[in-house]
């Protein structure tokens, strides 16, 4: 299939889009079968294409992140061991081929969508484009590809989601939820994220303890709280979660130099990963100049007093 916008009409038709996206879900199911042992690497891989791009498709949906993906970062966690050394851990690196997949998918979803935005005005009812939304939305999220999945939350929740024809409840908050994480965390757009959260109580009743302790936690830059509930969230929201890391790091590992002379090891990987980066991992990553003994971390030396004659 083609895009429509270039001419290939075939996805105006229905019966065609239906048929285009059970064969795209089916290739997702086998993608994950497939990948069913380490799936969250595999979602990641596109940062590998960045690299070693293998095809124009791949090209076209290249994902914009270069640091390390949520699954490369959770590997010492998955193993139980905070400083396990990734050599010895039984994980595959995910391949430009599986890369190559990912972006297929995300392709393919991208011309339903133009196909299905194109034929609109004469689609009976919106109930199958808010299907295929749904399902893009959650597979761009797992890829971290923000041009896959931002679009499509905007048009699910303000164009597909009517008084004639509405979301279900737990879509409707979970796409809410997607939507104001998003503002808050990868947009940096705190005032708009909160709009976001008080429109959709005040038209939806919505409520989201998750939503209220991640930006609470973020607006204080409560670390305990937003590593708490990163461990506790579903693949999806952790996922959103994930283009935060790296400030909420920072951000705790400038708290604890200016705060202490010496720390220990663990309360520091605790605090600026949540326990899922070895200290070699975070040293490397975040140029940490502290000097480690034992399992503490020299921050910084007490100067010494001067003698009194």
């Amino acid at each position: 299939m083609g895009f429509v916008s270039k001419g290939d009409n075939r996805l105006l038709d229905p019966k065609t889009q239906e048929s285009f996206y059970n064969k795209i879900v089916a290739r997702y199911m086998q993608f994950c079968t497939r990948h069913s042992k380490d799936l969250d690497a595999a979602f990641a891989s596109l940062s590998i294409e960045e690299k070693q791009p293998t095809s124009s498709q791949a090209t076209e949906n290249q994902n914009p992140r270069s640091r390390a993906s949520p699954a490369q970062e959770s590997r010492s966690a998955a193993v139980g061991q905070p400083g396990a050394n990734p050599a010895v851990q039984p994980i595959n690196e995910p391949t430009p081929s599986t890369a190559a997949e990912v972006s297929t998918i995300l392709l393919a979803l991208r011309k339903l969508r133009e196909g299905l935005l194109a034929s609109s005005t004469s689609a009976p009812s919106p109930i199958f484009s808010q299907r295929v939304h749904v399902f893009n939305i959650r597979t761009a999220i797992l890829a971290l590809h923000p041009p896959g999945y931002h679009p499509s939350l905007l048009h699910l929740l303000f164009v597909l989601h009517t008084p004639a024809h509405p979301l279900p409840r737990s879509e409707l908050l979970e796409m809410t939820t997607y939507l104001i994480l998003d503002t808050a965390i990868r947009q940096n757009d705190l005032c708009q994220a909160y709009a976001l959260r008080y429109n959709s109580r005040v038209k939806f009743g919505i409520k989201s303890r998750v939503v209220d302790s991640i930006l609470r936690s973020i607006v204080m830059g409560d670390w305990i709280t937003f590593w708490h509930v990163r461990q506790k969230v579903d693949g999806y929201v952790r996922a959103l979660l994930y283009w935060h890391i790296e400030t909420q790091r920072r951000l705790a590992l400038k708290a604890i130099g200016r705060s202490y002379l010496t720390c220990d090891i663990k309360y520091i990987l605790q605090s600026a990963s949540g326990g899922e980066v070895s200290w070699d991992d975070l040293v490397k990553e975040e140029d940490v100049g502290w000097m480690r003994d034992g399992d503490k971390a020299i921050i910084r030396k007490p100067k010494p007093k001067p003698l009194v004659r």
